[in-house]
């Protein structure tokens, strides 16, 4: 009997089993990015001669603006897709 309560007092003494608790770890992933071709417009000014007056190079030159605003647009947008 003294064996036994023995064994059990030094059995008390003995370090405990470790606890185990599962941890959330957050990794960034690779994702690869996919493009799409974005097609270059037909620029306005391209299309007026030397010979033009005035006004159709203004009309021409304020037309191309808006085509490059809108090109950029879509170049930036796959640009950000991709961040």
């Amino acid at each position: 009997m003294r064996r036994i309560l023995l064994a059990l007092m030094l059995g008390a003494c003995a370090p405990s089993m470790p606890v185990y608790k599962p941890v959330e770890v957050q990794v960034p992933v690779v994702e690869p990015c996919i493009w799409q071709i974005v097609q270059k417009p037909d620029f306005a000014m391209a299309h007026v001669g030397t010979d033009d007056d005035i006004a159709a190079k203004t009309r021409a030159a304020l037309v191309e603006l808006s085509q490059r605003r809108a090109y950029e647009a879509e170049l930036e947008a796959q640009v950000d897709g991709c961040r």
